[in-house]
């Protein structure tokens, strides 16, 4: 022990007999570590020790540093600072206990290297955490069992389509597991008819919504709501049509006449000339020269050579009357 540290002993056991003197026996814990008390120049170790947590602790460490002197003995009141490669550690800044001893809590999800640090000394530990345990799976609860059926009488089912169209038959089927039976049909337009058969017809004579039902003595009744509408209109036919072709021979002027002849057909059907009612003529000349006529042909002289449009409208006997139509052609009238 060297001549300072010899000094210092009266002086450390004057403070301790001050302090116990004003506070009585009271413990005062410190809200934070402060520095170590002892001089850290002088030659002191660190160690630093991990207990790994396992079942509901898994995933933490119990990291405990211990700072002895050189002689091993405890250090207390050392302030001793945690850090982690890891996850968290707290608390981060410890003071040791009269053991020398300052202890901290480690929570990470892997392998962690944890330094416990005093002064300018640290220790390290690389701490293998454990993994959480996973909870054990809940139970999937055994069904509940299903109700035993009470036999009853059997059911009945009707099959039918939902529309139907007034005099188009509409077929009827039931479906059931009784045997033996006799079915009754009610169509509800006031029919009714009996069958030993699983089906039947029935014609709606008019457009409405009908309730159908199948019952028997043996089964339970089933019914179903049929639309009926009447079919559609049919598409009326297209009138026939007056059709005319109209060919010209042309002659030269003054001295040839020009032969024009209309062939007449009706709703695609070819009409004989003696069909025609009426023939009206535009020689496109300005004349009113065989301007008009009863049989198919008609000639017309012109005076000029020139190109002449020529018209010729048509009234004919059809089977729908009189109809009348309208053609024409161009040709050249030579010198």
């Amino acid at each position: 022990m060297t001549r300072e540290t010899q000094n210092m002993r009266p002086l450390c056991l004057v403070t301790l007999l001050a302090l116990f003197s004003s506070a009585g026996c009271a413990y005062h814990n410190p809200v934070e570590p402060g520095a170590a008390p002892i001089d850290l120049s002088v030659p002191f170790q660190v160690t630093l020790g991990a207990l790994p947590g396992s079942g509901a602790q898994a995933g933490t460490a119990t990291m405990t540093a211990r700072v002895q002197n050189a002689n091993g003995a405890a250090l207390a009141n050392v302030a001793v600072t945690f850090t982690t490669s890891l996850g968290t550690i707290a608390p981060a800044l410890v003071a040791t206990g009269v053991d020398g001893r300052a202890t901290a809590m480690l929570a990470a999800t892997d392998t962690a290297d944890v330094t416990a640090t005093v002064g300018k000394l640290s220790a390290h530990s690389l701490v293998v955490v454990q993994p959480p345990t996973p909870p054990a799976p809940t139970p999937t609860p055994a069904p509940e069992p299903l109700p035993v059926p009470t036999p009853g009488r059997p059911v009945a089912f009707l099959n039918v389509s939902a529309s139907a169209t007034t005099g188009v038959p509409l077929t009827f089927g039931v479906s059931s597991s009784a045997t033996g039976v006799t079915w009754i049909w009610s169509f509800g337009d006031g029919a009714t008819v009996q069958t030993s058969t699983f089906g039947t017809t029935h014609t709606y004579a008019a457009a409405g919504t009908y309730t159908a039902t199948v019952s028997s003595a043996a089964t339970s009744s089933a019914s179903t709501t049929i639309t009926v509408t009447d079919p559609p209109a049919p598409t009326p036919t297209p009138a026939a049509a007056l059709a005319v072709a109209l060919t010209c021979t042309p002659g030269a002027h003054v001295t040839t006449a020009t032969f024009c002849n209309v062939s007449l057909t009706y709703g695609g059907v070819a009409l004989p000339g003696s069909a025609i009612a009426s023939v009206d003529w535009d020689w496109g000349d300005g004349t009113t020269a065989d301007n008009s006529g009863t049989g198919p042909i008609k000639s017309h002289l012109y005076t000029n050579a020139s190109t002449y449009t020529v018209f010729a409208t048509v009234a004919a006997n059809t089977v729908d009357g009189v109809k009348t139509a309208v053609t024409s052609t161009r040709f050249v009238v030579s010198p």
